[in-house]
């Protein structure tokens, strides 16, 4: 799959609970992929749950200490995030 055809257009959910700065390193990462896109993902869901859990946006640099935590430790999960995604998938232009 060639990057430069390929979007990640982030669901409504995903933008209310992700702080504008957080957003824009999420399309950083994955225009650059920097970060493997298995672990981009994984950190939009915990910052998501994590988001909903306390009723605000999730500010860059959590966002960012989410994606170090799942680069140590693929396994990581924040306490209390259900394991199932909790709003619609997100949606991937191609």
């Amino acid at each position: 799959m060639d990057s430069l055809l390929v979007r990640r257009v982030l669901h409504d959910c995903e933008r209310r609970y992700l702080a504008p700065e957080a957003q824009g390193r999420i399309y950083r990462y994955i225009a650059t992929e920097e970060i493997p896109l298995e672990i981009t993902e994984r950190a939009i869901q915990e910052a998501v749950s994590l988001g909903a859990l306390k009723n605000s946006a999730v500010e860059a640099s959590l966002f960012e200490a989410i994606v170090d935590a799942l680069l140590d430790d693929r396994s990581f999960e924040i306490p209390g995030s259900p394991s199932e995604k909790m709003y619609p998938s997100s949606c991937w232009i191609c």
